[in-house]
């Protein structure tokens, strides 16, 4: 490593003429081309004027007065006899190799020669220049795509006859007449491998006339470990000054390819040498030995490579599968590559093939005689793709929902069979969208030719994860408890949409998976046991998803796949922020994206940057939190939009104002996630009903009573019909209704919703458990508000009973039902009984102030009416005197002026303690 300063600086001075401008992709023409000419005649070839130059010769248009014919001639330039022979050999090697190739796409070479002590190439004239200045005007991607594509069967046949062109870029491109295409300068082209067209064998008696220092592709030129070649165009391997082969012409097709499509450069040359540099010290460093008897856990191997080739621009109008095989031929490794260039160029050519495919078709059905055999090969073409249904058959077939019916009705859930079917419902839609999206995506490649090998094997990727999505959900399913009955219809609705699958430019974008069969293996086996993870996450089984996302993280850190490696810390992630542990998630969701981010996986940056959002704000980190928000956002308007995923963002967004009482914006919010998620989600998704109810709720903070009840209703409505009546959002949605129309002074209305609680309620919990005791309240006041104090006094004390015997003493949960039965005795007269649970009431110091101030209002009244000594009338006041200030501190400042005025009807002897009190 001694001269490696030296051989760079030396190889960066020379290069520096030779390559062209950095960032515009023009010719190397420039105000010399009009300069005298040297001399008048080369041999015989008579000079005519210059048309280039570069750092080893200077190319005229030439006369060639035997044959009558104009040819392009390349003449040495030297810088110094020092330089001199190594050119020489190089022109020479040149011509041996141009001669070598005989292609329509190769320039051919009509002489080589001596003149003087400088050596000069006569070759075909290609009037229309290169490929270079064609490019500096803006093209139509598909003119660009044909004259590369030619260009590149030009390098394949140059691979083909065993050679490797080492500096293919736009300048080495000539354009002739009638659109024609010429790979040129193979003036560091070398001999690689056997050629797969075997060449004419010397004579016997020609052999001995070559002399091997002649033979210049036989002949090493550069030493080894010197960079030769343009770098914005090189390859990786030609930074190392490494071994190289075909596939490193591939890299510089695609990356002048990547130029000529899209105007930007694939990845910046400083940047390149700065990496293969890093990984040439890494791969210097001597392995420590190992002092432990433990494996150490491999760090991901592409991290610095993701973003290194620069993503082709989201507006472009090339299709996906175009950038698709550029961004797999530019692999910085090359067995990562195509095989061939004949491979990369099928990939290139998926128009072309499916415009003569339809020509052929057509002519064939214009003829008559091809009907039949258009009709055969379509009918045969059609077979090829028709797996999908075996395929999903082994996780959801025709007596997969029975099954389910019966595991569901086996927890003796009220209700159970009712939600089988509805889960059953999205899983059979589910099933029908997967097994029609695999036989598209087969048909698109196999059938109608549109869509490359490549792409379609991302797609079956997508698809197959996603068979392991539903499995999984499927298997936790089978398991269902009471609660998991009632979480079931969220759990299959949170498998990941379909459509990601068919999304052909943002599964372009992701990491590539590896090539080799076995690491890819691997990823598939982690990805279906992460899909385990998500299942037990979404159905709530929160402790042994957690344990079994822990288990797999080393695995999966072990290949190295960014977007794996995002999935599983978001699922670990999301566990630990319901689980509680806001600082842990906070931590886990932040790598998660930024592994999202450098492995390109989009939608799921999308969801993470959402659940940070929940996780901040619930921290009340309101700033972060709208960052995450605002990054989540901007990513989603990048992809083209998601109604969905744009709906959960305005959803949580929403509920972070809630939290800080900004409720017009709330207000705002929700309604464009309500309208996002009317176009998205089908009408029974819970969500749907969840963000209308939300809105009410809001509507109801910012005091427009009637729009609210109205709103609250229709969630009301969306809910029982997406879950049914027993569910527990059913219940919960009828108890803030009931409660609000007690507020608004429709008992009545009230009534039967309180009465919808007990119902869900039971059937959710228990006709026993303590939420049905706190609906019975519900009841019981709306009862007495109704004049009904008999009945509201029955249900009162159920309620109490069942309260006590299921809580301890000190539950705050006691202090309605104590209240509610000593309120019911005092409507009914009597107030000495009522003390005692009043007494209860107001012992409670969690309880809310305004609950507290009517218990002890009511308390105060109970004693004077039922106690005539002085020390209850004393005792009276002071609760009196409590409750007003309980009843100002809730806000209540009329229900204060009440109190007052009744100690103002005390008795005037009591007057002056009540004002010692006051003070």
């Amino acid at each position: 490593m001694g001269d490696g300063k030296t051989r760079s600086s030396r190889f960066r001075s020379k290069n520096s003429r030779e390559q062209p401008a950095p960032d515009t992709g023009r010719s190397n023409r420039n105000t010399q081309v009009e300069d005298a000419l040297p001399v008048a005649q080369v041999g015989r070839y008579v000079l005519l004027k210059q048309l280039g130059q570069g750092g080893m010769g200077v190319v005229y248009s030439a006369y060639d007065p035997d044959l009558d014919r104009k040819v392009a001639l390349k003449l040495l330039q030297a810088d110094g006899p020092l330089d001199a022979d190594a050119a020489r050999a190089r022109l020479l090697r040149e011509a041996q190799a141009m001669a070598r190739v005989t292609h329509p796409n190769v320039v051919p070479i009509h002489d080589v020669g001596m003149w003087g002590e400088h050596v000069f190439l006569a070759m075909e004239m290609a009037e229309e220049g290169t490929l270079s200045s064609w490019l500096e005007k803006e093209r139509p991607w598909r003119e660009v795509l044909e004259l590369f594509l030619a260009a590149g069967r030009g390098l394949l046949a140059a691979h083909e006859a065993g050679l490797v062109h080492r500096d293919f870029k736009p300048a080495n491109v000539l354009l002739g007449r009638g659109g024609r295409v010429y790979v040129t300068d193979f003036g560091l082209a070398r001999k690689v491998g056997e050629a797969l067209v075997p060449e004419e064998p010397l004579p016997e008696q020609a052999e001995g006339l070559v002399p091997p220092e002649r033979r210049m592709l036989e002949t090493t030129l550069t030493r080894s470990g010197v960079v030769m070649g343009t770098p914005n165009y090189m390859s990786p391997e030609q930074y190392r000054g490494g071994d190289i082969d075909a596939r490193s012409d591939q890299f510089s097709f695609c990356v002048a390819l990547y130029w000529g499509l899209y105007r930007k450069r694939a990845f910046e040359s400083s940047r390149m040498r700065a990496f293969v540099t890093s990984r040439r010290k890494e791969q210097l460093v001597p392995a420590r030995t190992q002092t432990l008897d433990v494996a150490p856990v491999p760090a991901p191997k592409r991290g610095p490579e993701v973003d290194l080739i620069q993503e082709p621009p989201r507006d472009s109008k090339v299709p996906a599968w175009v950038r698709q095989a550029l961004m797999r031929g530019m692999s910085l490794e090359p067995q990562e590559r195509f095989a061939s260039m004949r491979e990369l160029l099928e990939a290139l050519s998926q128009e072309r093939r499916r415009v003569q495919r339809q020509r052929w078709a057509a002519a064939a059905c214009v003829a008559g005689v091809g009907l039949s055999v258009v009709g055969g090969a379509v009918y045969h073409q059609s077979q090829v793709c028709t797996g999908a249904d075996a395929l999903m058959a082994e996780v959801w077939g025709p007596g997969s929902g029975a099954t389910l019916d019966k595991a569901f009705q086996a927890t003796g859930r009220p209700g159970a069979g009712e939600m089988a079917a509805r889960v059953t419902r999205v899983l059979e839609q589910y099933a029908a969208d997967w097994k029609r999206q695999s036989t598209e995506a087969c048909e698109a490649t196999r059938v109608r030719e549109v869509q490359t090998e490549e792409l379609l094997s991302q797609r079956v990727v997508c698809l197959d994860r996603r068979l392991q999505d539903m499995r999984a959900v499927v298997g936790v399913l089978a398991d269902a408890d009471a609660k998991l009955v009632d979480r079931s219809l969220d759990t299959v609705y949170a498998l990941p949409a379909l459509g990601e699958c068919a999304d052909v430019e943002s599964l372009a974008a992701q990491q590539r998976l590896p090539v080799d069969p076995t690491r890819r293996a691997e990823i598939a086996r982690l990805g279906g046991e992460l899909a385990g993870v998500k299942a037990m996450l979404d159905a709530g089984r929160y402790r042994p998803a957690l344990e079994k996302g822990f288990s797999l993280e080393a695995p999966v850190l072990a290949t190295g796949h960014l977007p794996l490696i995002a999935e599983l810390r978001y699922d670990l992630g999301a566990l630990q922020s319901n689980l509680g542990a806001a600082t842990e998630s906070e931590r886990l969701l932040t790598q998660a994206f930024f592994d999202a981010e450098s492995g390109r996986a989009d939608r799921l940056k999308v969801s993470i940057a959402n659940r940070l959002n929940f996780v901040e704000s619930g921290q009340k980190h309101f700033p972060q939190a709208d960052s995450w928000a605002g990054l989540g956002e901007a990513t989603l308007r990048r992809l083209g939009g998601d109604p969905a995923l744009e709906a959960d963002l305005l959803t949580n967004r929403a509920n972070s104002a809630i939290t800080q009482e900004h409720y017009a914006e709330a207000r705002v919010l929700l309604e464009k996630a309500r309208a996002l998620q009317e176009k998205a989600l089908p009408p029974g998704h819970p969500k749907r009903a969840r963000t209308l109810f939300q809105l009410g709720r809001v509507l109801l903070d910012m005091n427009e009573r009637p729009r609210a009840v109205a709103l609250l209703e229709e969630a009301l409505q969306q809910t029982r019909a997406a879950v049914g009546p027993l569910h527990p959002d059913t219940g919960r949605r009828h108890g803030l209704l009931g409660g609000l129309l007690l507020e608004m002074g429709q008992p009545e209305r009230a009534l039967e919703h309180a009465r919808a609680v007990v119902v869900a309620h039971t059937a959710a919990f228990g006709e026993n458990s303590p939420q049905v005791a706190s609906a019975l309240d519900g009841v019981g006041q709306c009862l007495l508000k109704l004049g009904r104090a008999e009945e509201s006094l029955a249900t009162f004390e159920r309620a109490l009973a069942l309260k006590r015997e299921a809580l301890a003493p000190d539950d705050e949960e006691l202090q309605y039902s104590y209240d509610g039965v000593g309120q019911a005795l005092m409507r009914l007269g009597r107030t000495r009984e009522a003390i005692e649970p009043l007494r209860r009431a107001v012992t409670f110091p969690t309880v809310s102030p305004d609950m507290l101030a009517e218990s002890g209002y009511a308390l105060a009244r109970a004693l004077w009416a039922s106690e005539p000594g002085p020390g209850a009338r004393d005792e009276a006041r002071r609760e009196a005197t409590r409750a007003r200030e309980r009843f100002l501190q809730a806000g209540l400042a009329s229900r204060a002026s009440e109190v007052d005025s009744w100690l103002e009807s005390l008795p005037r002897e009591s007057l002056a303690l009540r004002r010692s009190v006051r003070r």
